[in-house]
């Protein structure tokens, strides 16, 4: 299964939002945000967030999660995703 490539550079771009509105965070949220991210996509437990920050966290990972994507488009979304990090 896989997303159609049309769809699929959408899902880029939006990843790209995601890193901009991290960057926005600045130096406190972004890593805590990107850390949870990497904690829950690797099967780890992840230390719990404030609801703000939850909830956007949550958003990424449910977004880089997307059953649909075959496994090379889900790697290369988190390749991009944590690319900046």
């Amino acid at each position: 299964m896989a997303v159609p490539d049309d769809e699929f550079e959408t899902m880029r771009a939006r990843t790209r939002s995601y890193r901009k509105r991290l960057a926005e965070l600045g130096s406190v949220g972004e890593p805590v945000i990107v850390g949870y991210v990497r904690d829950h996509l690797r099967s780890r437990r992840p230390d719990p967030l404030p609801p703000a920050q939850a909830d956007l966290a949550d958003e990424i990972v449910a977004f880089l999660e997307e059953p649909q994507l075959s496994a090379h488009q889900a790697a290369l979304l988190e390749r991009e995703f944590f690319g900046g990090s």
